[in-house]
């Protein structure tokens, strides 16, 4: 792979699309839309010739660590994510939501209405001009350029004449800033990513929400089902067993109800 640097002056042979291409971001976001407190993850957005995916960085650092014999560690969150895949060309985006040993697949339709302003800024020797929309019950402000000629962006923001490098809501819940972009000269074959696609079932929107409710009316029992024992491992190797079980489920129970703020407000699941 070979990093670079993000400026205007790169050769145009650089972006051609018959390649992937690697942008990280950096997001910034309040998981308890009720506190002022926020928590910064990096996320990757693949972009291949024929798909794009976007995906949380633990994902590719997994990737690494098995392919050199490493042991994880304790904070990954790899059954504890979201994929977002689309094709190229595309406003049908798959959306994998990882549910410890449950994988469920929503397929939607999603599409933006950019109001584009003649506003521009230069950030790290990139041209930017701003776009406005409404989507998913948020006002959202992107800064997109041209100079990187892919028309996607974080999460299921595509469709501007340009990378989108910027994006941030009204309600300063949410900010993504682009921070490296990387030119991979092998075809991506990420282990995890592939391996949760093929576990994945696919669902309606009324039997997702469904779903969800029923891990947040009991995440021990939704989690234990299917296991043997009386004792068992969540992901971030706490121990369950019969002494502790209905402790770590009101525990679970809390951090669902408490960190429940979607990028898409529209789709909020009220857990009572």
């Amino acid at each position: 792979m070979k990093k670079i640097i993000l400026t205007a002056g790169i050769a145009a042979g650089f972006w051609a699309q018959a390649q992937t291409h690697r942008f990280i971001y950096d997001v910034v976001y309040k998981k308890d839309a009720a506190s002022e407190i926020l928590t910064k993850e990096n996320f990757h957005l693949d972009v291949h010739p024929d798909r794009s995916e976007y995906y949380q960085r633990d994902f590719f650092i997994a990737d690494s660590l098995i392919s050199n014999n490493i042991p994880f560690p304790k904070e990954t969150k790899l059954n504890t994510s979201t994929i977002v895949a689309h094709k190229k060309g595309e406003e049908l985006y798959d959306e994998y939501d990882l549910l410890e040993t449950t994988i469920l697949k929503l397929q939607t339709k999603d599409t933006q209405n950019w109001k584009l302003t003649n506003e521009s800024k230069k950030v790290k020797d990139l041209t930017l001009q701003k776009a406005t929309t409404h989507y998913g019950g948020r006002d959202w402000t992107a800064w997109f350029t041209k100079e990187i000629p892919f028309q996607e962006g974080p999460y299921k923001f595509h469709g501007l004449p340009g990378l989108i490098v910027e994006l941030y809501d009204d309600k300063n819940d949410y900010k993504f800033d682009l921070v490296k972009s990387v030119k991979l000269d092998k075809p991506v074959n990420n282990m995890f990513i592939k391996m949760s696609k093929e576990m994945s079932v696919s669902t309606t929107w009324e039997k997702y929400k469904s779903t969800k409710l029923a891990y947040y009316e009991s995440p021990i029992n939704f989690l234990r089902n299917g296991r043997e024992g009386d004792q068992f491992f969540l992901n971030d190797g706490t121990k369950v067993n019969p002494a502790n079980r209905g402790e770590i489920n009101d525990r679970m129970k809390q951090t669902i109800k408490r960190f429940n703020n979607p990028i898409d407000l529209d789709r909020k699941i009220n857990y009572q």
